[in-house]
């Protein structure tokens, strides 16, 4: 026991007193080192994939490719925060994902991870997410802070406060690369190294939203010459209080009624359902649900006539559908990127508004807000099926002003024209 805290002790000392006080150093060093390579050998990148549903780097890993300085790496790597099931499943997704793509993997092992720091050796990484104990022991950050870490958002940050932008990895890492001015802002008023490794490049996601063409065959087909609006549902994981999201998720009020609702109106409507990936594992664990009734409620989505289960990629998703219902944080901006009419669930919503920034109570303001039931169903039919949106001019300024990328540049190519000049030039930035 007193090992143990002693261990504690001396680990809380170096993340905060040493490495901070000698990140700086480490990093002026890793970039000296690559620039005095001999020609020909190029930069080793890693890419960490956790899930499908939280994958950001597809367009950058794709530009890295082409260019001979680097050499990319995906690595799969489920969370072991979630259920063993829940890994099992996002590995097997994200397989499936790469290989329809024809893009080569890292294959994962659950039971004995490959040690990337010794196989590979990589001199930059790229995170999906930025907590400690999140990955396997051997692809934890902590194991790599003598590396160039870097990291693009998995969400489209509303909130402010210490766990969007003040962890050891914010602080620690070479580069954030974030969406916008205003979360620049954010990061230098809250980061205890005010976001000096802060750029701005845009939304990871823009890459994929701003596409000319979507594929609507996301859509299960229902081939009885119908026309019915295209609803998703995106219920948010925090059905319990942990990390005090208590009163976020509104899964346990919605999720027998919108069964219902789907087939009461299955002449009407398809409903996506398209939870958060953690939901399936906080479902597991709640003392009213637990694994039996969780799968069987995922599979009546899965299997209804004019229901689907959403558990990957969504952007085809939200850009051919005609409406969502959801209580995500990311979602109320993300979803943006389509235009359409979007409702935001919450029994509080002045409690959630104190906790968000600036840029998050903009994103808000353009999103209908339900707190119970009859809103839901209200939102569905006066502006769904009604078509009565007064609040699309908002929706459409709002897109205008803040989700498209700086420099008439994508996402992608605004973080590698970064990297290469930081790499390459002869700068100590």
């Amino acid at each position: 026991m007193k090992g143990s805290f002693l261990q504690k002790a001396w680990r809380y000392l170096y993340l905060h007193c040493w490495q901070y006080y000698r990140i700086d150093d480490i990093h002026r060093r890793r970039l000296a080192a690559l620039r005095q390579r001999s020609a020909g050998e190029p930069v080793r990148v890693v890419f960490f994939a956790m899930n499908v549903s939280l994958w950001r780097y597809q367009h950058l890993y794709e530009l890295m490719r082409l260019d001979k300085r680097f050499a990319a790496t995906i690595v799969l790597s489920p969370s072991i925060d979630y259920a063993r099931e829940q890994q099992e499943r996002d590995a097997q997704a994200m397989r499936g994902y790469f290989s329809a793509k024809h893009i080569p993997f890292v294959d994962c092992n659950l039971d004995s991870p490959v040690d990337v720091k010794r196989d590979i050796d990589p001199d930059v990484i790229f995170y999906p997410q930025p907590y400690e104990g999140l990955l396997c022991p051997q692809h934890d950050c902590v194991e790599f802070f003598d590396r160039l870490i870097a990291y693009y958002p998995y969400a489209f940050w509303t909130s402010t406060g210490k766990w969007s932008y003040n962890f050891h990895f914010h602080n620690l890492a070479w580069r954030l690369y974030y969406s916008t001015t205003m979360h620049l802002k954010e990061a230098q008023s809250i980061a205890w190294n005010k976001g000096s490794n802060v750029r701005v490049v845009g939304y990871p996601n823009a890459d994929d939203f701003l596409r000319a063409n979507f594929d609507e065959k996301v859509w299960k087909p229902i081939n009885d010459g119908v026309d019915r609006k295209r609803i998703i549902w995106a219920p948010h994981y925090s059905i319990t209080a942990e990390f005090g999201l208590a009163g976020r998720s509104q899964f346990l009020m919605m999720a027998e009624p919108m069964l219902t609702l789907a087939h009461q109106m299955r002449d009407q409507v398809q409903i996506a359902f398209k939870p958060h990936p953690r939901l399936l594992t906080e479902l597991y664990s709640h003392p009213d649900w637990g694994r039996e009734r969780t799968d069987s409620y995922y599979r009546q989505w899965a299997e209804g006539e004019n229901t689907q289960l959403e558990m990957g990629e969504f952007v085809d998703l939200f850009m051919t559908s005609d409406a969502m219902v959801h209580d995500s944080g990311s979602f109320v901006v993300e979803y943006h990127y389509s235009q359409r009419p979007v409702l935001f669930v919450c029994q509080d919503l002045d409690a959630l508004l104190a906790t968000q920034s600036d840029f998050g109570r903009e994103a808000y303001r353009h999103s209908y807000i339900g707190a119970k039931w009859d809103d839901v169903t209200g939102f569905i039919n006066r502006v769904v099926l009604g078509g009565k949106d007064p609040m699309r001019p908002g929706r459409e300024r709002f897109y205008k002003d803040y989700l498209l990328p700086p420099h008439g540049k994508t996402v992608a190519q605004n973080t590698l024209d970064d990297i290469v000049e930081s790499i390459f030039s002869d700068s100590d930035d």
